[in-house]
């Protein structure tokens, strides 16, 4: 070979390593920070976002990482400190603002992050809060236990958006809550399962399967309207709902326990002070992963809401959320 085409070889050569050098550095990784324990919803939902999000957005890496404590605090805590020019995503929940609200104006628990530093993007997870039990186990069985002694539930955290649904409709029955923290839906799960606790409020997706199985028995949903998704060995059930046409009939019919329906699930959220390129960004992210299939079936296969909302429209749902949070508080006290 002459020297010459040599030359030419080795220079398109190192042309070709400069293309995809530079294919490989674009890609940024992009930490999703979950509060929450391996097996769970948000932690699932948060894999899922991520796989689908890095087959629509090369340009990035998504990757999961965990930051368990606390159920959501030590993550909100963390994430609350880092600065805001970091590209990190948070799972940001519900059941953190409501108990961050609740505990700085009522001093029921010690809250060491400022919410207002973390900013909503997009929802992500919108789901219906049901009450499980053992099989056998009715809710006549469990309106009747709490006014005589008391439950115990797990679903987070006292102050939990599970434990402020349950606990603001068992007060209107007359009865108390104990909650039992686990950390995660699975673990929540688990606690029932193995008797630690009488019910569990968890989201569809997680105990779907024991549902299918007969291990544990839906018997209630959060919602005004009944729950229809769920098949039993016996086949498709629908699950009474605590207000509506669907009112479970054990209830008092002169209650209205429609302020126990809260808004449940959550948002990926980035750093208040971001720049707005980077939660349009995000936000367009977020658009297209739900305009696939992948992610609005599969949302759909474990019987969870497809609602959106973004930038703006996220920031103020979530604060009329926390309001009606503190409101069924207000009901507990």
């Amino acid at each position: 070979m002459k020297k010459s085409t040599k030359l030419l070889v080795a220079t398109m050569l190192m042309a070709v390593a400069g293309i995809s050098s530079a294919f490989a550095k674009k890609a940024e990784t992009i930490k999703i920070i979950c509060p929450y324990g391996v097996g769970g919803t948000a932690d699932a939902i948060a894999r899922k976002f991520a796989e689908v999000a890095n087959k629509l957005h090369p340009e990035y890496n998504f990757i999961v990482e965990q930051k368990t404590g606390g159920d959501g605090f030590a993550a909100a805590q963390f994430y609350t400190e880092e600065k805001a020019s970091k590209k990190d995503l948070l799972v940001y929940g519900y059941g953190v603002a409501y108990r961050h609200d609740i505990g700085k104006k009522y001093g029921t628990e010690l809250v060491d992050f400022d919410r207002s530093k973390i900013y909503p993007v997009a929802s992500v997870d919108d789901r219906t809060w049901i009450l499980y039990a053992l099989p056998g186990t009715t809710l006549a069985d469990v309106l009747e236990k709490a006014k005589n002694g008391g439950i115990k539930m797990s679903g987070g955290n006292p102050l939990s958006d599970p434990h402020l649904a349950l606990g603001s409709l068992i007060a209107q029955e007359g009865g108390t809550v104990k909650v039992v923290p686990y950390d995660g839906g699975a673990a929540q799960k688990k606690g029932l399962i193995d008797k630690e606790v009488d019910v569990f409020v968890g989201s569809t997706q997680v105990a779907q399967q024991e549902v299918e199985a007969g291990t544990l028995v839906p018997i209630l949903a959060f919602s005004d309207k009944p729950f229809n998704g769920f098949v039993a060995p016996s086949g498709k059930i629908t699950v009474p709902s605590i207000a509506g046409s669907a009112k479970a009939v054990e209830l008092n019919a002169a209650n209205d326990y429609s302020g126990s329906i809260l808004a449940a699930g959550g948002f990926i959220a980035v750093h208040k002070g971001a720049k707005q390129d980077w939660i349009d960004s995000v936000k367009k992210v977020a658009q297209d992963v739900w305009a696939s299939k992948e992610y609005s079936e599969w949302i759909d296969s474990i019987l969870l809401n497809n609602f959106q909302v973004y930038d703006k429209d996220a920031a103020s749902f979530l604060e009329t959320a926390s309001k009606n949070a503190i409101a069924a508080y207000e009901k507990l006290k």
